[in-house]
């Protein structure tokens, strides 16, 4: 079905007649409102960004089919649509799909800067929104009564952009967001740089430019059809001869797709369901176990990417090497000394594979020093129907008395969408299961360990070899030295890397991992 039947606004809403109107019915001007022309000039910017956007909506044959009739805002329209900045190049996508959600928990998803970056945190590393200053913090106050109810949620966000490799940088934008109905029951979010106002001042040093972007949302019963734009500047990467050059000119790492498919996780995360549970009978009921494992390998996640960043938090960690492997200091560890390393690394194989056989791999690496004892049991499944999210808790017996037998337990998230996957575990002591499964507490000291995979090439999962990240933590010697920490974490990424390599030749001929 097409979408018909835009309502017509004129472009050049008179902003002073409005202002003069207003101030004859008694209202006075506040103290530092801007000039009315000034906010015009930002309502039009605005409303271009939305056309650009429907415009190319309709440009790729989705089912928007008409352009909304907008008054003279072509020349706007054309500033979009310049050659990219010197050093700089386009990239653009744009997708549709459905989500397992609500009109109105997508709009709010969307508008919300919070709500936003935790459904997409695989991809939305830091995020900050600002109360709009100056003209915009007037802008939608001011906006004439009849275009009110089309021009809202305007708000100032500053982003940074995440590939799940320390070598690769974080892209930084900000932008401005606002929210625009089209008709009933069709919505457009729409994202569109703070350089294109001349009024606007971003609070954030930048290395990339969003061009008018956006999300179009169109109810569906109880789910939403949406079609996700993604038009950037970014930064050219002259890196045709790196292992890399795959990944980065691919256009699939922040592709309209991976957006798409990282949205619907959310919600079938939420709905996973039980395979095995296992518990002590004074445990909470199996939908708090549920709500405490969501929210604990929520964490775990959370942690791990902020491991794997380009530049880990300088308050919490002390780089001690970033020499093919990264090793670094907790600053904030007191009587002990925990150390972290993060390396990337490639394997000849497709993601899946990869994935498929580090699921279990990062268990047993886990428990390599109890590799005599028995296989661990696995006393928690918590998967998604279609196996693209499984939280599963292990327990392993480890020493056992007269009164009572004790365990250790590995956590560990294994998830994938159309991009990336993820294989994070943590050590939990028997105490942390009980607080957190017996009594809803989720304050568990979390060490993570685990793995990101990327494809590398531009075919996605169907490539023939695979990116893998690893970070994990150690405690060393109070009394080592510098070299000697960096010596020995070292020389443990080359043990589990070759013990990954060794294992994995062994089921797969010819395919080996090969640190970078």
């Amino acid at each position: 079905m097409g979408l018909m039947g835009f309502q017509m606004f004129t472009n050049n809403i008179d902003f002073v007649k409005f202002y003069e109107a207003s101030s004859s019915n008694g209202i006075e001007e506040p103290k530092g409102v801007p000039k009315f022309l000034e906010m015009q000039e930002c309502y039009n910017i605005c409303m271009a960004a939305y056309k650009e956007v429907m415009t190319m909506a309709v440009k790729a044959n989705t089912w928007v089919v008409e352009v909304p009739l907008l008054g003279s805002i072509e020349e706007l329209q054309q500033m979009f649509r310049a050659p990219p900045s010197p050093g700089m190049e386009i990239e653009y996508s744009i997708d549709s799909g459905v989500v397992p959600f609500k009109l109105e928990t997508v709009v709010a998803a969307m508008t919300n800067v919070d709500e936003w970056a935790s459904a997409l945190s695989n991809i939305v590393h830091h995020r900050t929104d600002e109360v709009p200053s100056g003209v915009m913090s007037n802008l939608a106050c001011n906006t004439p009564p009849h275009t009110r109810d089309n021009f809202k949620g305007v708000k100032t966000i500053n982003a940074e952009l995440l590939l799940p490799m320390p070598c690769m940088p974080t892209r930084k934008f900000s932008f401005v967001r606002f929210l625009r109905q089209v008709i009933p029951d069709v919505w457009a979010v729409v994202d569109v740089s703070t350089d294109y106002f001349p009024h606007i001042d971003s609070t954030l040093k930048v290395n990339c430019k969003r061009r008018p972007s956006g999300v179009i949302i169109r109810r569906r019963d109880d789910h939403s059809e949406v079609i996700w734009i993604e038009n950037m500047e970014v930064q050219k990467c002259n890196v045709q001869d790196s292992i890399y050059s795959g990944v980065i000119n691919s256009n699939l790492a922040f592709g309209a797709k991976r957006w798409i498919s990282t949205l619907s996780t959310k919600e079938k995360r939420i709905e996973s369901r039980f395979v095995t549970l296992r518990l002590p009978n004074n445990f909470s009921q199996a939908f708090s176990v549920r709500v405490a494992l969501l929210t604990l390998t929520r964490r775990l996640k959370k942690a791990y990417l902020n491991y794997i960043t380009e530049h880990p938090d300088e308050t919490k960690w002390d780089l001690l090497s970033d020499t093919g492997v990264q090793i670094l200091k907790d600053a904030d560890a007191e009587g002990k000394d925990n150390y972290m390393a993060v390396t990337t690394f490639r394997v000849k194989a497709t993601p899946s594979t990869v994935f498929n056989f580090l699921v279990k791999r990062t268990r047993e690496l886990q428990w390599s020093h109890l590799e005599e004892m028995e296989e661990p049991e696995e006393v928690i499944t918590l998967v998604t129907d279609d196996d693209s999210n499984c939280i599963t808790l292990h327990a392993k017996s480890v020493m056992q008395t007269e009164s009572a037998e004790n365990f250790e337990y590995v956590l560990q998230e294994a998830s994938r969408d159309e991009f990336c996957s993820f294989i994070i575990a943590s050590p939990i002591s028997q105490s942390e299961v009980n607080s957190a499964l017996g009594l809803g507490k989720s304050s568990c000291a979390l060490r993570p360990f685990g793995f990101s995979i990327i494809p590398d090439g531009s075919r996605g999962l169907l490539s023939g070899a695979s990116l893998v990240t690893m970070a994990f933590q150690r405690e060393l010697d109070a009394d080592l030295e510098t070299s000697e920490v960096i010596e020995g974490m070292s020389n443990h990424v080359s043990d589990i890397v070759g013990a990954i390599n060794e294992a994995y030749s062994a089921v797969t001929v010819g395919e080996e991992a090969t640190e970078l």
